[in-house]
């Protein structure tokens, strides 16, 4: 049940109608979201048919090793985030098994994947995942909090140099710098709010009479950890590696259909895909994100037909590996704790 409605009795009319309304609202954005990315690709195909028809010769000649060697990317990529995790879990004074980092990560990446702003279902499955470890909730979500300021940061710090390059080669879309602006608020404010929240005192009054009683737990358990900026100095390394990882599995997957003068523009789209990964609550960016890599790739120099490939070999192991294997993980703890319960 929804935090906001926790402490309301279940017969209550608020629960009655908030429920519904919250439901069709994430219906209704589900469906238009389908609708408006069926005309996006539509015209984007009806624009670039000429080029797409190509596709038939580029899937022709690719390689099946590097699409493996994509793979093997995506495995390192899922070690790195485990390990990262890890991290901030030890620095609040717990220890959990990379594996189990894994399983539900997995696991809450297919939920989000499949449920419009699945994002809060995705940290409610780490969260119950991380408490068969000991590991309280209030620290579980502080860790998951921790994990975004990580990646965000990772993403500015990969940006600028990437800025520069692609200025000195004139290759520097708008969309790049609209992108790196619109994050760098973002981030600030998201960062500023955080750091507020941890460092002030008592909060007033008419602030505390407002907040939730498990809201006001939350930030207390923060406070006790006390955790200064150098203490997310590994995970933000950790983080860099992932992202470097992430690209490099980019560019394999350009490599896979035989361009391989493609590094620039495949770190360049990757950034890309993370824009749209952050601002699109929705199915994981599904659709948008594979658009918009498409498009990056052919801005900076490379034939559609070449990038739309390309974006397939690297979507299969950057969402769609993944997804499966955490709806089967998901399937399978269903499976067990159903058998186990029968069994007591």
């Amino acid at each position: 049940m929804p935090a906001t409605y926790r402490n309301l009795p279940v017969d209550s009319p608020e629960l009655r109608t908030g429920k519904p309304t919250l439901s069709l609202i994430k219906q209704l954005f589900g469906v238009l979201w389908i609708v408006v990315l069926t005309v996006l690709i539509a015209v984007y195909i009806t624009m670039h048919w000429g080029e797409l028809r190509e596709i038939d010769a580029v899937i022709a000649r690719t390689q099946p090793r590097w699409i493996l060697s994509a793979g093997f990317l995506e495995i390192l990529i899922l070690f790195l985030t485990a390990r990262t995790y890890q991290s901030i879990l030890l620095r609040l004074g717990h220890q959990v098994p990379a594996f189990a980092i894994i399983s539900a990560y997995l696991r809450g990446l297919s939920a989000a994947a499949v449920i419009p702003f699945g994002g809060p279902v995705s940290v409610i499955i780490f969260t119950r995942a991380l408490a068969k470890r000991d590991v309280p909730m209030n620290d579980a979500v502080y860790t998951s909090a921790l994990m975004s300021i990580s990646g965000f940061a990772s993403f500015l710090v990969l940006m600028l140099p990437l800025l520069s390059l692609l200025y000195l080669t004139h290759n520097l879309p708008a969309l790049f710098v609209i992108a790196t602006l619109a994050l760098v608020t973002l981030f600030g404010g998201a960062l500023g709010i955080f750091a507020l929240t941890l460092k002030w005192g008592r909060a007033p009054s008419w602030i505390a009479r407002r907040v939730p009683s498990y809201v006001g737990a939350f930030i207390r358990q923060a406070r006790n950890h006390q955790l200064r900026p150098r203490d997310l100095v590994t995970p933000l390394l950790l983080s860099i590696c992932v992202d470097l990882c992430g690209a490099m599995m980019l560019y394999t997957a350009l490599v896979s259909v035989g361009k391989r003068s493609g590094i620039l523009p495949a770190f360049a789209a990757y950034q890309i895909e993370m824009f749209f990964n952050v601002v699109t609550p929705l199915f994981q960016g599904f659709g948008i994100t594979d658009l918009s890599i498409t498009v990056a790739l052919n801005n900076l120099g490379i034939a559609v037909s070449t990038a739309a490939t390309a974006t397939v070999v690297y979507r299969l192991w950057d969402l769609w590996v993944p997804l499966l294997t955490g709806a089967t993980l998901h399937l399978a703890h269903r499976h067990y704790f159903a058998r186990h319960s029968q069994s007591v």
